[in-house]
């Protein structure tokens, strides 16, 4: 029994590794966006009139914790820039437009030559390229108008009341002498290089980025692996698009902290296509992020025009932010990716967030959070340490079965549960309540991760709550005490097992912290402390209401008390 009880033990050791090297980071991976500041983004061949495209011209909105950027050149945003000390990024507002030299990919585009329409004379809009007039700019509202022989569309882009977000409307007039088709979608888009989103030393990169829709009130969302040839003979796959048609709420394009949502007002829309479109060669190696939110095709009579409306938003996933966005009905607090335990994280960053209101400190807020939880799950830790306490005081009994039947397996066995059964004594009991524990401790593990509250928040000496610690410190004191705890209340198993409990999985988990966030080492190192506390109050406790077993007595000879 107590090999299987060693084996048992191994497993989950096993188990949490599996996990943290499929869902955190690889320990090697690849670097930085830096490569995005000398290497230019691969060109697509437009659509576009023919002749010589006039020069653009620039319309700028101040929203609400934004400036928006939009250009005559397919009336699109070519920069979107996040105000406030909060989100700068080298001295320099964040930038959610990572395509501006990209015409065809940039966010807010408007594609009127859908599916149902055909490239010919029936096609409303001919061209999927163009130059637009820019009518009226005054700051807070751009409008672009466009007309050929066929169509007259007006473009009208606005500040919304709400933070991030743009108010979009489109009108399409048909002018010409026979009824003409139109099936318009609203680009969301963004370039990431590979070098960006590979891990990076242990880390998960933040720019992880995923194309996302939220269809009959379920979240679909993909990312790159969801794109290669042999999938898009799946059900769903249309012409390299995965399409979602019913009740969409949103198109979405997003990484761990930022995204770029598409929220149909008037019309519904119809469907949401999503696409990662992968570029190597020419020393480029990334993906296009599409996600489009698109209406059916529909057929104009002369003179008769139709209106869309959709808001946009456009900015970092805060969670109060998120809750009342697009008035509070399109369910944009989904974009925040959670996991599999997204139930209990929801929960835990709402407690987070209502910490941090009372405290005003990030930092302390995830030491309240962390000290709570504590208190919570304690019953669970209580029988967790409770047990391993009892089976070290039965430490001297096993040792003299163990001499008693060196040469017997099977009678090793059968004493060693008289034994256990005889004090009570669960083998398992300190396993089961870490089992339990997991969920919870993974979910603040996500929650923190994508916690984009932490986004360049200072905490003590260090400058980024969502970066690694810059001089190593909460690492280093981390393995310190998780050593320090193995040497508090050691497991009972052999030299070598103990040796690696004690001194190879702190260092494991050393070597990972040094490269993930430092809220997430704020989190772990109050948990080893409180860990060392709680060991040492219960070890305390149960020392004076149990008096150690005398060395030496089997379990044949032990006096009855």
């Amino acid at each position: 029994m107590e090999q299987r009880s060693s084996i048992l033990r191994w497993v989950l050791i096993a188990v949490a590794v599996w996990l943290a090297w499929t869902y955190l980071p690889k320990l090697w991976g690849g670097g930085s966006n830096a490569a995005t500041d000398s290497q230019p983004i691969p060109q697509v061949t437009p659509v576009t009139p023919p002749g010589a495209r006039a020069p653009e011209t620039m319309c700028t909105i101040n929203g609400d914790r934004f400036t928006a950027e939009l250009t005559t050149q397919g009336a699109s945003l070519k920069h979107l820039l996040l105000s406030g000390q909060h989100y700068m990024d080298k001295g320099a507002p964040v930038d959610l437009v990572t395509t501006p030299d990209h015409e065809s990919k940039r966010p807010l585009r408007m594609v009127w030559r859908g599916p149902g329409v055909q490239p010919d004379g029936t096609a409303q809009v001919q061209y999927d390229e163009f130059d637009w007039k820019l009518e009226k700019s005054d700051g807070k509202e751009c409008v672009f108008t466009y007309a050929d022989d066929r169509v007259e569309l007006r473009k009208v882009v606005r500040a919304d009341d709400r933070p991030f977000e743009l108010a979009v409307e489109a009108t399409v007039k048909n002018i010409a002498q026979d009824k003409k088709k139109h099936a318009l979608s609203v680009v969301a888009s963004a370039w990431r290089y590979k070098a960006e989103v590979e891990s990076h030393l242990g880390r998960q990169s933040p720019f992880v980025t995923s194309v996302e829709c939220l269809d009959d009130g379920k979240m679909k969302r993909m990312h790159e692996s969801d794109f290669a040839p042999k999938d898009f003979s799946k059900p769903g796959y249309e012409n390299g698009w995965f399409v979602q048609r019913g009740d969409v709420s949103f198109a979405s394009v997003s990484n761990f902290y930022f995204s770029q949502a598409l929220v149909g007002v008037q019309p519904a829309a119809s469907s949401c296509l999503m696409q990662v479109d992968e570029r190597t060669g020419g020393g480029l190696d990334g993906a296009f992020y599409q996600s489009r939110l698109a209406w059916d095709a529909r057929e104009l009579a002369p003179g008769e025009s139709a209106t869309y409306r959709l808001t946009a938003f456009l900015g970092p996933k805060e969670r109060d932010v998120l809750a009342s966005a697009a008035g509070g009905k399109a369910h944009l607090s989904d974009l925040v990716d959670l996991g599999y335990f997204s139930i209990i994280a929801k929960y835990l960053l709402q407690y987070l967030v209502w910490l941090h209101s009372k405290v005003g400190n990030w930092g302390i807020a995830i030491i309240l959070m962390t000290v709570s939880v504590r208190f919570i799950l304690f019953p669970l830790t209580w029988k967790s340490i409770q047990s391993g306490f009892q089976m070290r005081r039965l430490k001297p009994e096993i040792d003299a079965i163990n001499a008693k039947y060196k040469d017997d397996a099977q009678g090793k066995n059968v004493a060693t549960m008289d034994l256990w059964k005889k004090h009570k004594v669960n083998p398992l009991g300190g396993c089961l309540p870490a089992i339990f524990q997991m969920p919870v401790w993974w979910a603040l593990y996500t929650s923190l991760q994508t916690a984009v509250e932490l986004y360049h928040t200072p905490f003590l000496y260090f400058p980024d709550l969502s970066a690694p610690d810059p001089y190593y410190v909460l690492p280093i004191v981390l393995g310190g005490t998780m050593i320090l705890q193995q040497k508090i209340m050691p497991m009972q198993m052999d030299p070598t097992q103990q040796k690696m409990m004690t001194f190879v999985m702190p260092a494991v988990f050393t070597v990972m912290m040094l490269f993930l966030p430092s809220g997430l080492a704020v989190y772990m190192l109050t948990n080893s402390v409180l860990g060392i506390v709680q060991q040492l109050a219960i070890e305390k406790y149960w020392s004076r209401k149990s008096p150690p077993v005398a060395p030496g007595i089997t379990v044949q000879d032990k006096p009855k008390s």
